[in-house]
């Protein structure tokens, strides 16, 4: 079983999935940390030093890799979902989990980090950007609306209720067989 969660930067992907795994006692992944771990640089550097199409190579080909996880919570970067053959991969693996929230939120707690952000230009380019991208992130097999003032656990308690039904049960069973 493996619930990959998809959104924009600022969601919560990272700080849900952690708060999700510990709940389902499953492994937690972050995809950008483990890119950035390849590649010994932080994603800035990255695209900074080799460009987008570098990063979204190396992200495609991390993400594959979950592939051989039999039981994971993957956090995806805001841009994996927006690739077709990323949409496709997620859906024959596991279950995408997308985590809604009004643009105002994300800017909010994107505040003081978003010079980390390599694709956080101004508030009007990124505006655009969530605007283009949340027709794939649309795709997902469950949205969970996020709230300004839910804490994660609260969020994973939702997101636990809209899971299909037998999917924990399912996940438990193949992992006591293995």
């Amino acid at each position: 079983m493996k619930i990959y969660l998809v959104g924009f930067m600022g969601a919560g992907k990272t700080t849900v999935g952690r708060e999700l795994s510990s709940r389902i006692d499953t492994p937690f992944f972050d995809l950008d940390d483990l890119v950035e771990a390849a590649e010994k640089q932080s994603i800035r550097e990255i695209f900074a030093q080799h460009g987008e199409p570098h990063f979204r190579k190396r992200e495609r080909d991390i993400l594959r890799s979950t592939r051989y996880l039999e039981n994971a919570v993957v956090a995806t970067g805001g841009g994996t979902f927006t690739f077709d053959e990323n949409i496709q991969f997620i859906q024959s693996e596991g279950l995408s989990v997308y985590l809604s929230a009004p643009y105002s939120l994300l800017r909010s707690r994107i505040g003081e980090k978003a010079a980390e952000r390599p694709l956080f230009r101004d508030d009007i380019a990124t505006h655009e950007l969530f605007n283009a991208r949340i027709r794939y992130y649309r795709m997902s097999d469950v949205t969970i609306e996020v709230r300004e003032e839910e804490t994660p656990n609260e969020i994973v308690e939702r997101l636990l209720l809209e899971l299909p039904k037998g999917f924990l049960e399912t996940a438990r069973r193949a992992r006591r067989v293995s």
